[in-house]
């Protein structure tokens, strides 16, 4: 009798904190703690389930019942362990010096070719690793928002995307009129899928700034930021002259004693969109990729790319954003080919709102709530006729 009102109260007790345990939702602003900017794309790291991404304006929203520490991180910036209950707040981190002083013996072509033979062993014994990817885009006609896309995918995550599979996907956008031609972009989501590593160039794809021949097309120079006796790298590509081709312009972040690729920011150049068989149009077009080596490889944990171009007399720009959400969270239903129609395959769903709803650790900014608000009550988020 004893035994079971001891187990009757243990039940209770199980059940009370089941009850009492639950995610909080915290929100918060990364900012640089000497200029008091927003720091865009920062990530909150808090376990592998429980991450969030700082979206344009510096600003992040996490779920968790989880206590303890939140690691803060941006690339350039020391980071910062922040006990999660103070998530709800300004957050600063301090950037790194610029040391102009030799931190290695070796030169940049040594370290290049370093990091070359590196990221390509990792190809080899992690080229099967998956994750799950948030994806976001929306396009804008001068300041019109006339067409938004949202999906989840699973892929292929180390070095770049690879293998896509769709787990489900929505999509909305304004009908063209006579008063208003809208430009759609209906491919730009396989830019996520570029690489900054090959083992060769090839043909009619752009050159990745990470390839045995990089002498061949790039100026490279390098400069060292330094947080106490911690280095980066900061190595410059510039294409040589000459190069007309699509080509990866930017400058690599990689940490000088593990050779882990940071980060990648730079542009395409002599990049070119095609709206119809007789037209091309310059493209300008900057990417980010941030990079994690938290599974014990280098493997894309952001990327944000921004597109611009004229067409029909107005400026089109394309804003996209993908977000690494981790491992067995959803599986992939749908094969994505590098250059499927994306919205046919989304269309091809059943359209579930509710899913929407979830925390995909990307808080939105203001205009793209607004965009959202607009495109759910016109209840507009259905299939492409």
């Amino acid at each position: 009798m004893k035994e079971n009102i001891k187990k009757n109260l243990l039940f209770t007790i199980l059940v009370f904190l089941s009850l009492t345990i639950h995610a909080q939702k915290y929100q918060g602003s990364i900012v640089d703690a000497e200029s008091q900017q927003s720091l865009p794309f920062a990530t909150i790291y808090v376990d592998a389930d429980h991450k969030a991404l700082a979206n344009a304006n510096g600003e992040f929203s996490i779920e968790t019942s989880t206590t303890g520490h939140a690691k803060i991180s941006c690339v350039g910036y020391q980071e910062a362990l922040v006990p999660v209950s103070s998530l709800n707040s300004i957050i600063k981190l301090k950037p790194y010096t610029i040391n102009l002083k030799e931190v290695t013996a070796y030169p940049i072509d040594a370290i290049i070719n370093k990091i070359i033979n590196k990221l390509l062993a990792e190809t080899v014994q992690h080229k099967e690793q998956m994750s799950n990817f948030f994806f976001r885009q929306s396009t804008f006609n001068d300041k019109v928002c006339n067409e938004f896309i949202e999906s989840c995918f699973c892929a292929k995550s180390e070095i770049s995307l690879r293998g896509l599979s769709l787990i489900t996907g929505r999509y909305a956008a304004l009908p063209s009129t006579e008063s208003n031609r809208y430009s759609y972009c209906i491919n730009f989501f396989s830019l996520s899928q570029l690489g900054i590593l090959s083992r060769k160039v090839v043909k009619n794809m752009p050159i990745p700034i990470l390839t045995k021949d990089y002498k061949k097309y790039y100026h490279v120079d390098y400069t060292v930021i330094q947080n106490q006796q911690h280095y980066i790298y900061i190595i410059s590509f510039k294409a040589k002259k000459g190069i007309h081709r699509s080509i990866l312009e930017g400058n690599l972040y990689v940490d000088s004693e593990s050779l882990d690729v940071l980060k990648f920011a730079g542009h395409l150049s002599h990049s070119t969109l095609s709206p119809s068989k007789h037209e091309k149009l310059p493209l300008n077009l900057s990417i980010t990729t941030l990079y994690t080596s938290q599974r014990g490889f280098t493997e894309v944990e952001s990327e944000d790319i921004n597109g611009s171009y004229h067409y029909l007399g107005k400026q089109i720009r394309i804003n996209m954003l993908v977000f690494n959400m981790g491992e067995n969270k959803f599986k992939g239903k749908k094969h994505i080919k590098y250059n499927s129609n994306l919205k046919e395959i989304i269309a091809k769903q059943k359209y579930n709102p509710q899913f929407w709803k979830i925390n995909f650790g990307i808080k939105r900014t203001k205009l793209e709530r607004q965009v959202i608000e607009l495109f759910e009550n016109k209840n507009v988020f259905t299939n492409v006729k």
